[in-house]
């Protein structure tokens, strides 16, 4: 009787289309059936961890999601996303009666992307404005708006439209004295007559401080009133062609009684100015004072040292909104004008003085008329500007639907108007989307993803370069050129592959990516291949087609044990892959949670990372969903110590008979795995009880899982030829195995038996101990089976097989 040897399983469950194909290599490692079994990373295979039970969602009735939420230094948190509101969980429970309102329907909780940073963490998409979700500590937790600062923008207005403010946003009005129009102007120098001309907004005037070398000037706030400034701009005087009439350094101080000055913002070193310039200077504040004061020195000429002009930026929470009008609604929202939907829109103004500023629409009034604020700098005056551009996202031209990170920087791209436009923030600030007014490589990026065609962007990863995943392809932006730094003048975008790619964020295992197609009926491997000096994208799920058919729904990565990829699909069947490329592993397996599986997501946990689901169970007669955590498998010590239960619930303590607090299995037949062996048992008002005079120390309650293997029908030589379609029968097996307390081998049509009993000498009061080894066992099947061989396990006990050696007949 010849023996087959199968000694690793490291490629999981075939197509069963494929099951007669001898001459593929990967044959002899795979299996026919793989249910609630692990295929590891070093070839055998173990029976998966049982889930624990958390709590039920809000309101079962509703779709529900879970978002991890990893602080660092063992907080970790899982979000409970339902109709409008989060809720918090730890591994221990939800945390206290925290809830926070959202925007998001219950419709869109699978479409959103999200990254974090710290205790922030940014989500994108669900049709609204990305969001910022903070906590502040274990029970305070927020969520608002994500408010990008200048930006980002659509391309520059072309057309002949121009934009008139009606204000220009500063602190101090166009003085014509030194108490006119309000206020009151002053200085130290006792013979200036006319120093109110640093306020007249006239860059060929200038206050007369002849022979003042140092010195101040200030402005007063009529009736006690108080502002906040935060930005100020300085001109020199218009003959100033020599650098020689204008101080070099400064304070700018504020009071509010014109006798303690707060110093605001110092300068130094400021030479060079040439007649007319003018310079920025922005700082940070937000207390109000009566008195702002320029404190000045330095100049080299004494006869005339003194700026034209000093305006002073009324800070945004202190600015009266002004209207912006247009001079055509041409160019504006494809020659709408304005609309309601624009308000909280940013729009950028390029003013006469060349610089760049921007502006929030507060309100719509028409479709040529909004009011704004101004943000940054006061404008130089209030003169029609004929170069602006308008913000990106809005409710007018959609929001973003994905974000990601590259190079210290916070991503979002596809706004229903730009579908293939990635926006990046200033490097290390996430909120800045501005460009300087000479560019460095720190500012904002913005980058069009070109195509033949329009291709929403689905996802982005951060990979080095940025790769930028597309309905129809994969392509990634990043340097130029090597040899200056990444940023709005170094860049460019490249092809990776045209396999395109659905709203699955990918899994990222070291520098691989894995990713599902436009359809998700298949996953493929992204990765860079020296030969071809680029990324390959191959699909690694071609010989398990079967497992991805009706199109997956979601994926976490379980690094550690055993580097698994959890997946569900449509449908909420549970798929594992065992990866481990250097290996060559790729091992697909199917889970049963007994339930269906809405949601999965790994966070981590203190002894391996933890894979977080839902599961729609029907309990009792009732639907209801549930938040569980996939165990750790057993990896030895104590067989009580065991968790192959699902939806369970742990007993630890004296010793007891009555397990209670069972009452979200109520009226289920479960298992009582008490001390490491099971009982029947019912739960009936929320409790059970172990068989008369049973007491235990742990008692595990839960649903039973059954793990199923089925090996392939691999044909023996006949003596003339092939033995592939021939009846064939298996009459003995020896099965290693590793810490397994129980195993059933034999046939599916025939009986399966076990093959853990306790060994003479083991208490009677225990379970049979865990077996490493041989097991030998007699088997019984049926020649129309084909010499398949079927293992199985369940109750609360663990099992790993390492190989089959099994002997079979066939028809001569």
């Amino acid at each position: 009787m010849p023996y087959q040897l199968q000694s690793t399983f490291s490629r999981g469950e075939l197509d069963p289309e494929l099951i007669y194909r001898t001459d593929l290599e990967l044959f002899r490692s795979s299996l026919a059936e793989c249910e609630n079994f692990i295929t590891l990373k070093r070839g055998g295979l173990r029976r998966r961890g049982g889930t624990k039970y958390i709590a039920e969602v809000k309101d079962s009735a509703d779709e529900t999601w879970l978002i991890p939420f990893e602080f660092g230094n063992g907080q970790y948190y899982m979000l409970e996303f339902g109709d409008f509101y989060f809720r918090v969980y730890t591994n221990a429970g939800r945390v206290g009666t925290v809830e926070v309102t959202t925007p998001y329907a219950k419709t869109v909780l699978s479409e959103l992307k999200f990254v974090q940073s710290t205790d922030i963490l940014f989500i994108a998409g669900g049709g609204v404005a990305p969001q910022q979700l903070q906590r502040i500590s274990e029970t305070s937790w927020t969520i608002a708006d994500f408010e990008p600062e200048d930006g980002p923008y659509l391309d520059v207005n072309i057309t002949s439209t121009t934009l008139t403010p009606a204000s220009t946003a500063d602190a101090i009005p166009d003085m014509t004295a030194d108490n006119a129009p309000s206020g009151q102007v002053d200085s130290d120098f006792a013979g200036a007559t006319d120093r109110w001309k640093i306020f007249d907004r006239n860059k060929e005037s200038h206050p007369n401080f002849d022979s003042n070398t140092s010195g101040w000037v200030e402005y007063q706030f009529g009736s006690s009133a108080a502002f906040v400034v935060d930005a100020y701009w300085l001109q020199a005087y218009i003959a100033n062609s020599n650098s020689d009439a204008t101080p070099s350094e400064w304070q700018v101080q504020g009071s509010n009684d014109g006798s303690a000055w707060v110093t605001l913002d110092t300068r130094s070193e400021q030479t060079g100015w040439a007649g007319s310039e003018i310079r920025f200077y922005e700082f940070q504040n937000v207390t109000a004072f009566k008195w702002y004061r320029l404190l000045y020195s330095g100049g080299p000429n004494a006869d005339n040292n003194v700026f034209a002009q000093w305006r002073l930026h009324l800070a945004v929470s202190d600015q009266t909104a002004f209207n912006l009008t247009a001079s055509s609604t041409t160019g504006i929202n494809g020659g709408d004008g304005f609309k309601t939907t624009d308000v909280g829109r940013h729009i950028r103004l390029r003013a006469s003085d060349g610089r760049w500023r921007w502006a929030k629409i507060i309100a719509r009034t028409s479709s040529t008329v909004v009011t704004v604020k101004l943000y940054g700098h006061a404008l130089p005056d209030t003169n029609p500007i004929s170069e602006w551009r308008m913000g990106a996202w809005s409710e007018t031209t959609g929001w973003p639907t994905t974000v990601g990170w590259h190079k210290s920087r916070l991503a979002f791209a596809g706004t229903d108007e730009e579908p293939q436009k990635v926006w990046e923030s200033q490097t290390e600030d996430f909120t800045n989307f501005a460009v300087s007014h000479v560019l460095v490589a720190s500012d904002a990026v913005t980058v069009g993803i070109l195509s033949g065609q329009v291709n929403r962007i689905q996802w982005l990863v951060d990979d080095d370069d940025l790769v930028v995943g597309t309905s129809k392809a994969v392509r990634s932006i990043g340097k130029a050129t090597e040899q200056e730094p990444y940023g709005p003048e170094n860049n460019e975008q490249k092809p990776e592959t045209n396999f395109g790619a659905n709203g699955i964020t990918p899994v990222q295992i070291g520098s691989v990516l894995l990713y599902f197609g436009e359809y998700g009926t298949e996953m493929r491997e992204l990765a860079y291949d020296l030969s071809a000096d680029g990324r390959l994208s191959q699909s690694v799920s071609e010989v398990q087609s079967h497992l991805f058919r009706d199109g997956m729904s979601g994926v976490a990565y379980q690094q550690y044990p055993d580097s698994v990829v959890w997946g569900w699909d449509i449908n909420g069947a549970a798929i594992g892959f065992t990866y481990e490329r250097q290996q060559q592993v790729y091992g697909m397996h199917r889970h049963g949670f007994g339930g269906v599986v809405e949601c999965m997501a790994k966070l981590s946990g203190s002894s391996s990372d933890e894979i977080w689901m839902i599961v729609n169970r029907t309990i009792d007669g009732s639907t209801v969903r549930y938040i569980e955590i996939l165990q750790r498998p057993f990896l030895g010590g104590n067989i009580e110590d065991a968790w192959h239960l699902d939806c369970a619930a742990l007993y630890s303590g004296a010793a007891a008979g009555t397990v209670s607090g069972l009452d979200h299995l109520e009226g289920e037949d479960c298992i009582a795995y008490a001390d490491g062996s099971d009982y029947p048992v019912t739960v009936t008002g929320g409790e059970i009880s172990l068989p008369t005079g049973k007491t235990a120390t742990k008692i595990l309650v839960g649903l039973d899982v059954t793990a199923r293997a089925k090996t392939l029908p691999y044909p023996v030589n006949a003596q003339d030829g092939s033995g592939s379609g021939r009846k064939m029968k298996i009459d003995d097996c020896k099965v290693a195995v590793f810490e397994t307390g129980t195993l059933k081998v034999g046939s599916d049509n025939t009986y399966l038996d076990e093959t853990i009993f306790p060994a003479a000498g083991d208490p009677t009061s225990a379970p049979a101990p865990l077996k490493t080894g041989i097991l030998d066992r007699a088997v019984e099947t049926k020649w129309e089976e084909g010499g398949q061989l079927t293992l199985q396990a369940s109750g609360g006990r663990p099992c790993t097989v390492l190989a089959v050696n099994f002997g079979r007949d066939g028809e001569p």
